[in-house]
Parts: structure tokens; sequence; C-alpha cells
């Protein structure tokens, strides 16, 4: 389930990257998004987006998702990490919580500015570059 595009920040012409994203969230993002709105299901190194959707995996290695996230991203852009609710995480054999999230974006430029429920059983966490790190 998808949040209201204005809560979550999409507007037209951005530069989306879905990342490990389900189809469902995928396909009702592309239904729902503005026109010129770009969306992507590939990371590549040269591209800079404007919004990422990121859906953690249970292994998923923290502070290397973050340091690619953050070069990944336009000095105005966000990112959002999808993952399981509490409940749910130590069902799927999560291997991190929220807190262990947080503070591995912390390591990088990156700082946690907004959470919103995305579905019944999972949330994302936005982050975006702090300000002194961006460059203008």
């Amino acid at each position: 389930m998808l949040p209201e595009l204005k809560k979550i920040g999409v507007t037209a012409g951005q530069k989306i990257l879905v990342h490990r994203a389900p189809k469902a969230f995928t396909q009702e993002l592309r239904d729902q998004a503005p026109p010129e709105t770009l969306i992507s299901t590939r990371l590549t190194k040269r591209a800079r987006y404007d919004m990422i959707f990121h859906f953690a995996a249970p292994d998923e290695n923290l502070d290397a998702l973050f340091e690619m996230m953050q070069t990944a991203l336009k000095a105005d852009g966000a990112l959002w990490v999808i993952m399981p609710k509490q409940k749910q995480q130590k069902q799927l054999g999560y291997v991190f919580d929220w807190n262990m999230l947080i503070a591995s974006a912390l390591k990088t430029t990156l700082v946690d500015n907004k959470t919103l429920t995305f579905g019944p059983e999972e949330y994302g966490t936005r982050f975006v570059i702090r300000k002194e790190m961006r460059e203008t």
C-alpha cells in the first residue's frame, strides 16, 4: 500500500529509484505518479535521484546501504527505507531494528526526518542529507 504521494514527497518531474520493492508497490507508484516522473528499478552509479524507495532485506548490511544510497541522492533528495513493523521483523528474521537503522545512517551524511506507515505490516523512515553537508 502506497501512502499519499504528497505525504511521501513525490512531485512531478522527479527522478525516482524503487529499489528491491515488491512489484505491486512499483506498479502502484507508476499508476499514481504525476506526469514527467521518471521511475527506475535499477540503481546506476552515475545517476542521482530525487527520491529513493529502498525495501530493506532481513540481512541488510546497513552501513553499506547508507554509504551507497547517500551518493545516489541529489543534495535535496530523500531516501525512504521501508521495513516490516517490529512484530513482523522478528517473524521474518530481521537481524536489525529501527535503532540500528538510525545508528548506521548517522555514520553518514544522512539524518532521519520522518516516519510513515506504508502498509498494515510495514513502515518507512525518510532520510535526507544534512543541510550543512549539502552541495550548493
